[in-house]
């Protein structure tokens, strides 16, 4: 199967997970479209200055790839810089938030996974 970045579902979320700006995505694939554990792909473009506010996950992880970008997470109350080729691995049971501290979109890569 070949999914055409023209033919995903784009979204709009203000304030994300109770941060603030905006972050803009590309579901690729979703819950049914999925025969395994994965319960999303999905490309993402966080504003500058935009933020994905602290949340913690529960039977599920997730992913993020940055692709481009810099930015600041907070993981488990740690705050670590992030940028291109990192990852964010985001386990069942901890939490996390991602903000835009650069001057260019965040774009990232994110999956999330039951498990």
């Amino acid at each position: 199967m070949i999914i055409k970045e023209c033919d995903t579902k784009k979204i709009t979320n203000e304030n994300p997970r109770g941060g603030n700006g905006f972050i803009h995505g590309m579901e690729y694939l979703v819950g049914e479209q999925i025969t395994n554990k994965i319960k999303i792909i999905m490309a993402n473009d966080l504003e500058i200055g935009a933020m994905i506010g602290e949340h913690s996950h529960t039977n599920d992880e997730e992913f993020y790839y940055i692709i481009s970008g810099q930015g600041k997470v907070i993981d488990d109350g740690i705050i670590k810089e992030v940028s291109a080729g990192d990852l964010i691995y985001t386990a069942s049971g901890h939490s996390h938030s991602l903000e835009n501290i650069g001057n260019t979109k965040l774009k990232s890569l994110a999956f999330i996974v039951e498990k």
